[in-house]
């Protein structure tokens, strides 16, 4: 009876343990239900409410309350409310609970007070360092340690022991849990939250981000919208970790010139918009302009080099809501269609719904396909409607005449006029374009800032049947104060020679190197394009200088026979030429107005390769405009092809009136095919409308798999670039990959 009596109390005393660890344990779960819907509830009931409990019980309540749960209350308020305010005043609470609980004061309630404070003190110090779970539980076990020495002067301290670490057991690994679960939860929504590349937010993010703001902070602001330009480059040629690298760096320099409370946002794959609230109107457009700087002037530098990044932007100001975000990203688009790395605001609604849809709607294909025509030029070109009201213009254009595409579309070319050409001028003009011919002449225009400046300007009228739907135009300024006739590429007197553009000539000397052309289907090599390499002083130049000094020094026809008479000596040198090969070389318009000249080159070809299998090309980069229907009537029996479709003058128009055998997709259409729908959807179009007319097409340019792949789906005939073959001195007659 006696052994019966000596053990009893010990299982009440850990029941007694278990039934407070489960009330705590039950108190932080209400704490954690009231915070997901009130935050403020939730820590008011960890600071007042748990205190105040533990307080009545140990006063009031069936048994007496052991000092040790008043201890892990307190390491539960300080890991469960991160927050410098309400923690030392829970602490507070509890120190007062423990000191109300005396009944009466002796020598160990005394230590307990000592005890807590301690730990508070403590707690205050060591809990921002204490992030790992080995750390929480030592902390855990010393507070046990420490809640053991202030029971042993206690008339019971053996039941007070067991009660103590059966709430230690159960509260100990209740904190460490939920405290790991916590961390695991927060580390969950930090991932949703943010990129795991840049750290800009998600969209998800973006919600949460917006669900702090005031609502005065959302009703004046400005959304901007940002493009990587061709970043599809940067991992085609040095591969994703260098695209990666590309983003983070980008999104490093533009949070440095972020406030606290911007955001940035990635919505996926090169695309990054930035939410800022409080903008005045009035400063958006210094904002947007530094921020464009910021991230374009100065070079990015990798291990694989340096490289300067150009970035479209678009951008709006007013509520910050998914209507001004649209806004933005139209504007982007319209950016990225007027040649990329530019920053352009949307317009007002009231512009939105004007009359700049008028034209635009009447011929808006062609505007689509000039902007993608457009995108690398260096020559200022311009679209008008049949009325003669601007549809498109490039950013070439923007730059010559100091007006921007907001300005001038919707506009009359007049609104760049002087006023001071003779209206003799006008009336020849309009007379030439309504008879379907091509205009060239001179036109006196004034710039905003109230520059006069000559331009000497090409239109040609744009057909479907017999009805003019537009008219493209290119412009050139004069370099002289009045017109002067454009010499022609025939006149070539001695003075020309001895300019310093002619003594450059006559220092260069050329290589002719060889690029296969390939068939997209079946991957045979069918035919080599001839390309020549100029060097000057040993020093390897690019042609489309070299051939542009020509010009200007009155000699690019002897230079273009240089050219072809070094391209027939590389092929003579190499054998005969192969039976199965055709053969590409390129020639400049000004040689085949001079037909003598032209003829003796034709044959001299023509004695090394069948004439069946050459194709002449023609590309009129930075050229005056050429009548290619009557160009081309002399040579019956020539087979021709248009080059650099997509970076010559008026390409489409060329293609309307001249059926050439071979069209060339440029290299700077070809490459944006992987990012951009409009360029891949006007592939497809030009190639389907090519094969309908009898042409075959080649794509430039191309380097990729990816690249190689679409353009046979759209059923391209053929491609050369750099997945296949770099040009060499040798003919490549099979391919090997």
């Amino acid at each position: 009876m006696g052994q019966e009596l000596s053990f009893t109390p010990w299982p009440q005393d850990i029941i007694n343990g278990a039934l407070l660890a489960g009330l705590l344990v039950g108190m932080w779960e209400w704490s954690d239900l009231l915070r997901r819907r009130w935050v403020r509830g939730s820590r008011l009931w960890l600071t007042l409410g748990i205190p105040i409990v533990l307080g009545v019980l140990s006063r009031w309540g069936p048994f007496e309350i052991p000092f040790m749960i008043f201890l892990v209350a307190d390491i539960a308020l300080w890991v469960m409310i991160p927050h410098s305010l309400w923690q030392p005043l829970g602490s507070t609470l509890l120190i007062a609970a423990v000191a109300a609980s005396a009944t009466p004061w002796s020598a160990q309630r005394f230590l307990e007070m000592i005890t807590i404070t301690l730990l508070s003190l403590v707690l205050a110090l060591l809990i921002p360092y204490l992030k790992t779970l080995k750390k929480r539980i030592g902390l855990y076990a010393a507070v046990s340690s420490m809640a053991l020495i202030p029971l042993i002067p206690g008339r019971d301290a053996i039941s007070d022991v067991l009660t103590s670490i059966t709430i230690a057991g159960f509260t100990v690994a209740y904190i460490v849990e939920r405290a790991d679960r916590m961390r695991q939860w927060e580390e969950d929504i930090y991932r949703a939250e943010h990129d795991a590349l840049t750290g800009a937010f998600t969209r998800y993010g973006l919600k949460t981000w917006m669900g702090h703001l005031s609502p005065s902070a959302r009703s004046a602001g400005m959304i901007i919208a940002c493009d990587l330009d061709d970043f599809k480059w940067f991992n085609d040629t040095w591969g994703h970790d260098v695209g990666d690298h590309v983003l983070q760096a980008f999104a490093h320099r533009i949070r440095a010139e972020l406030r606290a409370e911007d955001a940035l946002v990635r919505p996926g794959g090169d695309e990054f918009t930035i939410w800022m609230p409080n903008i005045a109107p009035r400063d958006a457009a210094g904002i947007v302009e530094r921020l464009h700087n910021a991230v374009t002037t100065e070079p990015y530098t990798f291990p694989t080099g340096s490289f300067v990044l150009g970035v479209s932007v678009g951008w709006a100001v007013g509520v910050l809501s998914d209507d001004t975000a649209r806004l933005a990203d139209q504007n982007l688009l319209r950016a990225k269609r007027q040649g990329k790395n530019r920053v352009i605001r949307a317009p007002d609604p009231s512009e939105i719904a004007g009359s700049r849809k008028t034209p635009t709607a009447q011929i808006g294909w062609l505007a689509d396909a000039a902007q993608a025509f457009w995108a690398q030029w260096s020559t200022a070109a311009v679209l008008t409607d049949a009325a003669g009201t601007i549809v498109a213009v490039n950013a070439a254009y923007e730059q010559l005449t100091g007006r921007t595409g907001d300005e001038l579309v919707a506009q009359k070319p007049g609104i760049n006029s002087a006023g001071e050409t003779p209206s003799h001028v006008y009336e020849a003009l309009w007379q030439r374009l309504q008879d379907g011919k091509t205009w060239h002449g001179h036109l006196k225009n004034r710039r905003p800032d109230g520059t006069l400046w000559w331009a000497y300007e090409t239109l040609v009228p744009i057909a479907i049947g017999s009805q003019v739907i537009g008219y493209w135009g290119t412009v050139q300024e004069c370099p002289a104060e009045s017109p002067v006739p454009v010499a022609s590429p025939l006149s070539h007197a001695a003075s020309d020679v001895d300019t310093p553009e002619g003594d450059f000539l006559r220092h260069l000397t050329f290589q002719a190197v060889f690029q296969p052309v390939v068939a997209l289907v079946s991957e045979s090599v069918i035919g080599q394009e001839a390309l020549i390499r100029p060097r000057y002083h040993g020093q390897i130049l690019s042609p489309l200088p070299v051939f542009a000094r020509a010009q200007r020094a009155g000699v690019l026809v002897q230079l273009d026979g240089r050219c072809l008479q070094t391209i027939i000596q590389a092929i003579q040198g190499q054998g005969p030429w192969p039976g199965s090969q055709t053969l590409f070389v390129n020639v400049v318009s000004a040689t085949l107005k001079n037909p003598p000249r032209f003829r003796r080159h034709w044959q001299d070809l023509c004695e090394i390769v069948p004439p069946n299998q050459l194709v002449i090309e023609v590309s009129e980069r930075h050229v005056d405009g050429v009548d290619w229907e009557t160009l081309t009537q002399p040579y019956p029996e020539v087979i021709f092809a248009q080059d650099d479709v997509g970076a010559g003058e008026s390409d489409l128009a060329r293609l309307v009136r001249w059926r050439p055998g071979w069209i060339k997709i440029d290299i700077a259409l070809v490459r944006r095919i992987g990012d951009d729908r409009r360029s891949r959807t006007l592939i497809q179009t030009l190639t389907d409308w090519a094969h309908d007319q009898g042409m075959r097409v080649i794509a430039e340019g191309v380097e990729t798999e990816s690249q190689a792949a679409m353009l046979r789906q759209w059923g391209v005939d053929a491609g050369q670039g750099y997945f296949w073959a770099h040009p060499m001195p040798q003919w490549i007659l099979q391919i090997t990959r």
